[in-house]
């Protein structure tokens, strides 16, 4: 059989199912990846929005959260070998620019993304370079593994986060972002706040032991407040991207708040004195760089679980259905198999 089944961006607000050729290394530093799975990730259904909420490039096999196996190698293919479990950084950096060679390669002006912008996972074969590969061991679970991708972007956000045994943490948002901060904070001994409007969220984290507030029926800001004897929470986490004035007010004196939801759209009012008046450190977190070697790691550890929130699996040919289960908001991780 010399085609495969794929799911690719066909046009603005369109997957199709296609027949696809089977690819081949092309350039001698690539393998052949048999796909094990590949999550859906939010950008996917943004991609797919009309109209779009991110660019992609149409004809593109869409996908970036891969797991899988090599089974080709080119000839200058050293660091790794047939038959090894790998996953990928999805986004491939230039190495040259200013940002990379400042050690920013998060925000690489030349990037280019697979599974966005060239053929991705949402299929049986990949081709990828030797550079976006990461060995993944044999006992991380699938249902874990496909998290890896947006965990090495979580990381690059709790990272920088300071949280102690007994601490307060805040999430604003309890979609899979907000959710994965959520379990990490957990690990790290804290006391764990996620508030969102979508109670299918809430109850996959409150089975979690994550405290939840649904905030069309309450405050997440006085579950907090009365939980820390109105001192506050020493960690918020904005995963929504629109929620900084609630996060300022919910952060404790001396406090963090991560922004780590993106929304262009959102241009909301900040009073700008809190950050002053409460001396509070606020940072954004884009993507991460250097952190895929740290969620393998956490991930192999078994600290945290995010397999509890991979809640549907589905194949190939059956990917519209997923992608429609998880647009309506009744899926938290789609696991697409070939």
């Amino acid at each position: 059989m010399n085609t495969m089944t794929a799911g690719v961006f066909a046009r603005r607000g369109v997957l199709e199912i296609q027949k696809r050729p089977i690819p081949h290394i092309n350039n001698p530093d690539e393998v052949v990846l048999e796909v094990e799975a590949t999550g859906v990730c939010g950008t996917d259904l943004h991609i797919l929005n009309d109209p779009p909420g991110h660019p992609a490039t149409e004809g593109a096999i869409l996908g970036h959260e891969i797991v899988g196996r090599i089974i080709e190698a080119g000839n200058n293919v050293t660091q790794y070998r047939v038959g090894q479990r790998v996953t990928i950084d999805p986004n491939l950096k230039c190495g040259l620019c200013r940002p990379c060679k400042r050690g920013k390669q998060n925000h690489c002006e030349n990037w280019t993304t697979i599974g966005i912008f060239q053929d991705g996972g949402f299929a049986k074969y990949v081709v990828v370079p030797q550079k976006a590969l990461h060995l993944v061991s044999d006992n991380v679970p699938l249902k874990d593994a496909i998290w890896i991708e947006l965990l090495s972007c979580i990381i690059g956000s709790t990272d920088r986060i300071s949280i102690q045994p007994g601490q307060t943490a805040a999430v604003i948002g309890a979609g899979p972002a907000g959710l994965l901060h959520a379990l990490m904070f957990q690990a790290a001994g804290a006391k764990v706040f996620i508030g969102d409007v979508a109670p299918y969220r809430l109850n996959l984290a409150k089975q979690a032991g994550i405290e939840t507030v649904n905030v069309k029926e309450a405050n997440l800001k006085d579950a907090v407040m009365s939980a820390t004897n109105n001192w506050g929470a020493d960690v918020v986490v904005d995963a929504v991207g629109n929620q900084f004035q609630n996060a300022l007010e919910t952060v404790a004196t001396g406090g963090m708040v991560s922004l780590f939801g993106m929304n262009s759209h959102a241009m909301p009012e900040v009073a700008h004195n809190l950050v002053t008046r409460k001396e509070l450190t606020v940072f954004g977190s884009y993507v991460g760089y250097n952190v895929f070697p740290r969620a393998i790691a956490v991930l192999e550890s078994g600290s945290i679980k995010p397999s509890q929130f991979t809640t549907h699996e589905v194949s190939v040919s059956e990917l519209p259905k997923g992608i429609e289960t998880a647009k309506r908001g009744e899926a938290m991780k789609v696991m697409v198999q070939p």
